[in-house]
């Protein structure tokens, strides 16, 4: 019997084709034969019960509820490239699984997203370590140092303004007192008629 005609999806015969594919055949009403159990069964409920409707009423046939694809297979074991389901854990492992036992490579978009992945998972690994507290001490007490050259600046800066005012000052006494001298020696002359 071929994997495509057993129905039954705990058969562990067909199984790892049906996991292989993704795909669990099932019996449609079109291929199912008469049962000759089933026939006799009617027969001696007839017989049991003459008189009364022919038919026997039917119970619905139940089937089991197919599982789910994640349920069947893990990603080590999904042939599929583009599964949904077991994306993530083909791109963390870095490959996807073939049927012969090699590991084919990654397309370059999950090659991507695997870098992206690692590194975030590198920072979300860091933040609860001890390390990160020591890289977080040691960041804040680099951050302290420059916080105190920047302050120590900003006073040489200070002390050079406050410096220049005073020498602004200065000149600006002396221009006024050039401005004025310049004057008188120009009212001197005037008066002198030169």
């Amino acid at each position: 019997m071929n994997w495509t005609d057993c129905a039954d999806d705990g058969c562990q015969i067909h199984l790892s084709e049906k996991q292989g594919s993704g795909w669990y055949p099932q019996i449609t009403r079109r291929s199912r034969k008469p049962s000759v159990a089933h026939d006799h069964d009617w027969r001696q409920e007839m017989e049991a019960t003459p008189g009364e409707d022919w038919a026997p009423e039917q119970q619905p046939r139940q089937r089991k509820a197919p599982r789910a694809h994640g349920d069947l297979t893990s990603g080590e074991h999904c042939l599929n490239d583009n599964c949904k389901e077991h994306r993530w854990e083909k791109v963390d492992a870095g490959y996807y699984p073939s049927q012969v036992g090699e590991k084919g490579e990654l397309s370059k978009n999950d090659r991507m997203e695997q870098r992206k992945r690692k590194a975030v998972r590198t920072r979300r690994e860091g933040e609860g370590g001890e390390k990160t507290m020591e890289t977080l001490e040691e960041k804040i007490s680099e951050l302290r140092s420059q916080l105190d050259r920047a302050a120590q600046i900003f006073v040489a800066k200070d002390n050079d303004l406050k410096r220049l005012d005073k020498e602004k000052e200065k000149l600006q006494q002396a221009y006024n007192r050039c401005k004025q001298r310049i004057r008188q020696i120009g009212g001197m002359l005037w008066k002198d008629g030169v």
